[in-house]
């Protein structure tokens, strides 16, 4: 089976397609620099190498000191697993720089060189006691503020069964350890045995005969097929030349649940200034995290603190916040902003007499625009007896209205549920909090104290941050001042057998000179044009919206498009470098039984 075509065909190019090219080859330069991708010839091996990330997380306390690490990627959506003490210090459960950043290196297409150091990253979830860390990739890291392109070219590690290993079965392992150099490195093993560190009856740790070195940590382990079954996680000194190896199942499950959250619409624009993970807390760490946070405090406290992350800040902008009290402002202050673009900070506000009781909302506004207010309870407060949420209803969606969308009690393929319920007396300030099981284990929580005064109803949602919801049984609990006042159930079960659905494919290639193969032809602009649109409509009449994707060649010659193919797809091709003819070819397709990614080989005549 093949899994690459070389283009050839010539001709002229018109003056509309140089000026198009020139403009497609400025807007797709970043993307087309370092491009990822898989030597299909190599199978699985190569496709593990390509899933394998290295993690480099800034520790913000010391200059020029960093936590290096390796990372499997999960989706072709850029979520990638990696290891809790790469991020951060496991013991203190404290990250090395506020905002969960990290740099992410991709293998190069033929594997022999270092990492390209191209996207940045967030934390997207934390287990300490599981050492792993879930990290999405957020933008491009030469300048995150450029909008990420549809297609990563990320290359995605298939999830196996670590419960079907055996003793004595092959693992292989992953990853940059700093013995290997700067490159990727590849290792091979068998399963040396189980480790139940919690006595439970399940084994969380598999024990393999690979020593696992600093560098490693994070990485990707997988069985004899190439399919994910672990996590490279520390050498055991004491067993020798031992590793262990993090449960992939165990693992797995633990992303699941991660990946569950209840949405922050808060900011939808990525770009935009905003302010996150708010705490408040009656004291705080040297280091500005809150301590024990609540949304309600005991009467006789002197002194509330709000700690929050920032995100997209401007040095010098106007940043001013407020405090309220039962809706009257009750202190402000403001500053010109110093104190760069991302990361974590608090305010405070302060009696020495102490804070009466009341509720106290925190508002922040940047440059006049107000871009957060919420608060909590100091003081008791005692909710009306009749305080109540009336029954859950459960639904695929939400209308303008604030009306469920196609209620029920079983739903399938689904990324996120809607709860409605009325809401019965509960007076401001009152805690109420929400609890989410899926299979009788509780997945999420949520508290806040009531703002919404005297509603009729509300509605909440749980959502996949990536795919659909997990099969299973769920139940909702609706609590006020800790008391479980309603409940409801709902199944999420396997959508309907559909017919097989042919998977898209990167495309990449390299553009080569006709009379010399081994000269590369660098700034070259790769159209893969809209099915049905011929090459002739295009070069008479070249318009963005003819394109269906794509790329241009870098200093190598390697481009990638900005989308994914079909295969079995007919798309006309069109080539243009200045100085060379151009390229054009109609009715291209890729073979149906391509993998991914195919490789796309063009070569130019000059003129």
């Amino acid at each position: 089976m093949t899994n690459r075509t070389t283009i050839t065909r010539s001709q002229r190019p018109t003056p509309q397609l140089l000026a198009l090219c020139a403009v497609l080859a400025l807007a797709l330069l970043t993307l087309a620099s370092a491009r990822p991708a898989q030597a299909i010839e190599r199978g699985p091996l190569n496709n593990a190498l390509l899933a394998t990330v290295q993690v480099i997380v800034p520790v913000a306390a010391e200059q020029d000191i960093y936590s290096t690490g390796s990372g499997t990627i999960l989706t072709e959506s850029g979520l990638i697993l990696t290891n809790y003490h790469v991020m951060g210090d496991i013991e203190a459960e404290e990250l090395y720089n506020g905002n969960g950043f990290a740099a992410i290196g991709i293998n190069p297409a033929n594997l022999r060189g270092r990492p390209v150091m191209k996207y940045a990253a967030h934390l997207l979830a934390a287990n300490p006691t599981l050492d792993l860390a879930l990290l999405r990739v957020t933008g491009l890291l030469e300048d995150e503020s450029i909008a990420l392109p549809e297609n990563l070219g990320l290359t995605a590690i298939e999830i196996g069964d670590s419960e079907a290993l055996q003793i004595g079965d092959e693992i292989n392992a992953f990853g940059f350890p700093s013995i290997g150099g700067d490159t990727v490195t590849f290792t091979s093993g068998i399963v040396s045995g189980f480790e139940d560190a919690e006595d439970d009856g399940y084994a969380e740790w598999l024990k393999v005969d690979l020593n696992i070195n600093h560098g490693n940590s994070g990485g990707l382990a997988t069985n004899d097929a190439g399919q994910f079954v672990g996590v490279p996680t520390q050498g055991r000194q004491d067993l020798g030349m031992i590793g262990l190896v993090r449960d992939g199942n165990l693992a797995m499950e633990w992303v699941r649940r991660a990946l569950l959250a209840e949405p922050d619409n808060s900011q939808t624009d990525p770009n935009a200034p905003g302010v996150t993970n708010v705490r408040f807390a009656k004291a705080i760490t040297s280091k500005g995290v809150a301590r024990q946070p609540a949304v309600r405090f005991d009467s006789g406290l002197d002194t509330l603190y709000a700690t929050f992350d920032y995100v997209n800040f401007a040095d010098r902008a106007n940043f001013v916040f407020a405090w309220y009290r039962d809706g009257f402002q009750i202190f402000t202050d403001g500053v010109r902003w110093e104190f760069g673009k991302n990361g974590s900070t608090w305010v405070n506000v302060y009696d020495d007499e102490g804070l009466a009781d009341g509720y106290y909302e925190l508002e922040i506004v940047y440059e006049g625009e107000l871009i957060y207010r919420d608060g909590v309870v100091v003081g008791a407060v005692q909710p009306a007896s009749s305080a109540s949420f009336g029954p859950i209803t459960f639904a695929e969606g939400v209308t303008d209205d604030d009306e469920p969308i196609r209620p029920g009690t079983n739903f399938a393929g689904i990324p996120e549920i809607y709860a409605f319920f009325p809401v019965n007396g509960i007076e401001n300030g009152a805690k109420w909090s929400r609890r989410w099981y899926i299979d009788g284990e509780m997945v999420t929580q949520g508290e806040d104290v009531w703002k919404l005064g005297d509603a009729d109803s509300s509605w909440l949602s749980l959502s996949a941050n990536d795919g659909d919801l997990p099969v299973g049984r769920y139940r909702l609990e609706l609590l006020i001042e800790d008391r479980v006042v309603q409940s409801g159930e709902m199944d999420v079960v396997e959508p309907a057998a559909r017919g097989p659905k042919i998977a898209d494919v990167t495309v990449v290639g390299t553009v080569t000179e006709a009379d010399n193969r081994r000269r590369m032809v660098s700034g070259a602009t790769v159209f893969f044009l809209n099915p049905g649109v011929t090459t002739e409509d295009f070069v008479d009449d070249p318009k963005q919206g003819l394109v269906f994707a794509s790329g241009v060649s870098d200093d190598n010659g390697e481009y990638q498009l900005d989308a994914k193919l079909t295969p079995g797809t007919a798309y006309g091709v069109v080539v243009y470098k200045e100085g060379y003819k151009v390229v054009q070819a109609d009715d291209f397709e890729i073979p149906i039984d391509a993998t991914n990614p195919y490789e796309v080989t063009v070569t130019m005549e000059r003129r």
